[in-house]
């Protein structure tokens, strides 16, 4: 169990429910609704040099305030082109991305006619609402090109991984059927927004989720300075102390609760503050159960990664620790964070670097879904050992794992052919910690020695002749038709043009 763990569900982007509402009170909120319309361009991180082809898709927004439209991340990722239209208006207008969240799937779009907010009316938000109660959803799922309005009532508070970005963020549980184009739509109660219509199991019955008003207030917050930052990441793994030996062990009172630290993640906000063998006991003063829980309202308990996600990126937190025999309040900040495997970015384009004919990149969490809605069981298991397994524990203390992608046949790599998916070790008997490494031990190689040698996880070992390579990989582009050698970041690494 960890502070950024990432449970694996197999989720789809919809959310609509099913019980009628009441005509009066629907219609007060059908003016606050709009259908975006989305022309899209995923790019191939398999093949990173292209894009796999434009698609298009719909989804659901609502109005807030500022003229501007608050709808999923996942809706218009990898836009190309977005337009928005209100219920009851056969015109659609021209909208672009003001700013996006994709860890907490969140986006907000402007208009740049503002004709389109005449006779809208905007949406305040909501408190969290408890559970039992019943909220409306509104948006246009597919089978119809109205607006749909629906009833539901929210069964559980807890935190979840949201299908965008493997975060697991905090997410409220109502009764849902399953229909695409719903995603993005506003979730009501009194007229207020309590929610944002997110995903659903794919593989159960009325079993959907809402972006609630905790982490849509963050979102908001966190884009007040002008850029998004994202939830904060602790960077530790921990246990509970629910067994007796344990706690007997570490020498834990039976009531005082806490969780016992296996791990701390190199370069993280907890790496060089908590240590292996620490239990925390509270979180800014709130008490942690053994199960790693506290107190959530009356009769409520979350995990304790929502005190850390309730947090903005370099906010201040105070643990109090039990190391050894001693008790310690232990403040650190909560600067930013990635894991070693990076998060989703969509659309931004994929770093690669050709050399040889073989093609290098990170490894990112694009690139393993890659495999599919199932990459967890095709995806190769290296990959996955990074991303969902211990290696995301980073021993090795690396800044990105830098994998060989593909062989593009050549004489020059004849025999080499088979490999693809490799996690990249070494390039010249040097151990490599980034894949800006990488690409300047390859560059300098090619000008200075007359072999380069590639060592991978498996053991193998890849020798590549640096004769005349530039001219040769300049022959394997134009047969495969690839534009570049490179990606644009790689270019001014090397202090090239592209």
């Amino acid at each position: 169990m960890n502070c950024f763990s990432k449970k694996i569900f197999s989720l789809t982007f919809l959310i609509i429910l099913i019980l009628p509402v009441s005509r009066s009170k629907a219609e007060d909120l059908t003016t606050s609704v709009v259908k975006v319309f989305v022309t899209a361009n995923r790019m191939d991180y398999y093949q990173p040099w292209q894009s796999e082809g434009t698609y298009t898709a719909s989804g659901s927004g609502c109005i807030i305030e500022g003229n501007k439209i608050l709808t999923n991340a996942h809706v218009i990722a990898d836009n190309t082109f977005i337009q928005v239209k209100k219920n009851a208006d056969p015109k659609k207008y021209t909208a672009k991305v003001e700013y996006i969240g994709h860890d907490c799937d969140l986006a907000v779009l402007t208009v740049k006619d503002l004709k389109f907010f005449n006779d809208t009316t905007v949406l305040e938000l909501g408190e969290l609402p408890d559970l039992q109660e019943s909220v409306s959803v509104l948006g246009y799922p597919q089978g119809g090109d109205k607006l749909s309005i629906t009833k539901g009532v929210v069964s559980r508070v807890e935190l979840v991984p949201y299908s965008q970005s493997n975060r697991k963020l905090l997410a409220v549980q109502i009764d849902a059927a399953i229909n695409p184009g719903n995603s993005g739509g506003p979730v009501v109660k009194d007229g207020k927004l309590v929610g944002i219509a997110m995903q659903a199991y794919k593989t159960a019955q009325n079993i959907g989720y809402m972006i609630p008003p905790p982490i849509i207030k963050h979102f908001f917050d966190d884009n007040e300075n002008g850029s998004y930052d994202g939830f904060p990441l602790l960077g530790i793994n921990f246990n509970n102390t629910e067994n007796a030996a344990l706690k007997k062990y570490y020498g834990i009172n039976d009531d005082a609760g806490g969780v016992l630290i296996s791990k701390t993640m190199h370069n993280s906000p907890a790496d060089g503050y908590l240590f292996e063998g620490d239990v925390i006991l509270e979180v800014d003063s709130i008490k942690i159960g053994e199960d790693g829980t506290y107190t959530f309202r009356d009769n409520e308990r979350l995990t304790l990664a929502n005190l850390i996600n309730d947090k903005q990126i370099n906010d201040d937190i105070v643990l109090k620790v039990k190391r050894n025999e001693n008790i310690l309040d232990i403040k650190l900040t909560l600067k930013k964070y990635s894991p070693l495997v990076p998060y989703p970015e969509y659309f931004d384009k994929p770093p690669y670097y050709l050399y040889g004919g073989i093609v290098f990149a990170p490894l990112s969490t694009d690139l393993i879904h890659a495999w599919g809605n199932r990459w967890w069981e095709q995806a190769p298991v290296d990959f996955n050992y990074y991303l969902i397994a211990s290696g995301m524990s980073n021993l090795e203390k690396k800044e990105q794992i830098v994998v060989l992608l593909s062989v593009l046949s050549d004489d020059i790599n004849v025999g080499y052919q088979e490999f693809s998916n490799e996690i990249v070790v070494a390039v010249n008997d040097i151990k490599i910690n980034s894949f800006k490494e990488l690409v300047l031990l390859l560059d300098e190689a090619k000008n200075s020695k007359e072999f380069t040698t590639i060592l991978l996880k498996s053991s193998s070992k890849l020798i590549i002749d640096n004769t005349n390579i530039d001219q040769v990989d300049k022959q394997i582009l134009k047969r495969n038709n690839i534009p570049f050698q490179y990606s644009t970041d790689v270019a001014e690494w090397l202090g090239k043009e592209k």
